[in-house]
């Protein structure tokens, strides 16, 4: 809500107030007409406001609950790479968790142009899970007052001095080692799905609540040199190729492990 709504609504109440100590009359009627109207008036733009910001309730309501607590935020971005009713699923390789996932990771920030942001914002890294060469600047963050979430976002959303192409990690895990021919996929071309909000988890994975986001991304193959390139990747054991069915279920039919997360791929 803008500030001239809010000054209604406080000068609606005091107006209201004030009735209580005013003899009837026409100055207590007036005052009490206007006071009224403005109470009504910044009620139907509270309403509006939720409405139109009912997505992000995931956000606002971190302004009010447990506002001045910590936070761990991680920004990632998810593919869904389908073939044939079935989606295309990697084996993640750290130790942490152990499990077949979509191909996707978190976004990168440019840390110098974001230093004094981020300082305002109250960010540092989050260190619960050891950052080496290709973790540094992954925004796996901690947000030290939760209430600055909604700023973050607003920051995240503007694309300003951040990734905002997924090709790093579609590279990394599937180009770089081998998994699909590099000549065959020099370029890719993919459509923005949606996005996914949690909102505030306490789990058992860290210390503090989590906040998590991703964006779904869909591989559209243009070519039938990839068709068949991600058709090949069914024998290799580094790649699984599930149903919706079985990442419901967090195991495939043969009993392999798919990590919690992968849902968000799945249509909604």
């Amino acid at each position: 809500m803008n500030v001239k709504v809010k000054i209604s609504f406080v000068l609606g109440c005091v107006g209201l107030l004030s009735c209580l100590f005013l003899s009837s009359g026409d100055v207590q009627s007036t005052i009490f007409k206007v006071a009224l109207g403005l109470v009504i008036a910044s009620a139907i733009e509270l309403i509006v406001f939720i409405y139109e910001n009912k997505k992000k309730w995931k956000l606002l309501v971190t302004k009010i609950w447990k506002y001045n607590k910590p936070v761990r935020v991680t920004v990632a971005y998810l593919f869904r790479i389908e073939d044939n009713g079935k989606y295309m699923l990697i084996k993640r390789h750290k130790k942490d968790f152990v499990g077949f996932q979509p191909v996707g990771g978190a976004y990168k920030y440019f840390k110098e142009e974001n230093r004094e942001l981020f300082d305002s914002l109250g960010i540092t890294p989050c260190n619960n899970v050891p950052r080496d060469n290709h973790t540094e600047n992954d925004l796996r963050i901690i947000v030290n007052k939760r209430k600055k979430l909604v700023e973050f976002f607003k920051w995240f959303n503007s694309r300003k001095n951040r990734e905002i192409d997924p090709w790093r990690e579609f590279f990394e895990e599937l180009i770089e080692p081998g998994l699909l021919p590099a000549e065959h996929f020099r370029h890719i071309k993919y459509a923005y799905i949606c996005e996914h909000q949690e909102g505030i988890l306490k789990t058992d994975d860290y210390p503090i609540d989590q906040f998590r986001h991703a964006d779904i991304f869909e591989l559209r193959l243009e070519t039938d040199a990839q068709k068949k390139a991600i058709k090949d990747l069914i024998t290799n054991e580094s790649i699984a190729f599930v149903t919706a069915e079985e990442i419901k279920k967090g195991v495939t039919n043969s009993g392999v492990r798919i990590l919690p997360h992968t849902f968000k791929i799945l249509p909604k």
